[in-house]
């Protein structure tokens, strides 16, 4: 299953680039996100494991990630398994007339058998995942704007 959704926002993509990987920082802009914690040392890059936890569907969750993919400027993959799920989000950042067109492509692939049967499960909730998608890069539009 895949989910996709972007926004537009008015900065350079450099400028949007570093506010989306800004895991420092992040639980400050998306209100959804309650705190980040940091598990490998160093800059921010491939290789980067943190826990995110975020409310969602009014409870919080976690997730162990990984950042298998960091283009600067252009691209952020963060992997994850959990549950017997693969998840993916594929974060792109384009320049369009001046401003920034920030995508994501979010996939989900079940890992197990048990992952399988749950399966339509996960096309019930995509559209809510997809709203708090939009939501989330609205809010880091908002932050990246005001900065």
């Amino acid at each position: 299953m895949q989910i996709q959704a972007e926004c537009k926002i008015p900065a350079s993509k450099t400028k949007c680039f570093e506010a989306f990987s800004d895991l420092n920082n992040l639980a400050d802009k998306v209100t959804a996100i309650t705190e980040i914690e940091l598990l490998t040392q160093g800059p921010i890059g491939v290789g980067t494991k943190f826990k995110e936890t975020r409310i969602m569907f009014g409870k919080a969750s976690s997730e162990v990630m990984e950042i298998t993919l960091f283009e600067p400027g252009a691209h952020i993959r963060e992997e994850a398994y959990s549950g017997g799920m693969h998840y993916v989000s594929d974060w792109k950042f384009t320049e369009v007339e001046g401003e920034t067109l920030v995508s994501i492509t979010f996939s989900i692939k079940p890992q197990t058998f048990l992952a399988k049967l749950y399966g339509p499960l996960f096309l019930f909730m995509s559209a809510s995942m997809k709203k708090a998608f939009i939501t989330d890069m609205s809010e880091m539009r908002k932050a990246i704007c005001k900065d």
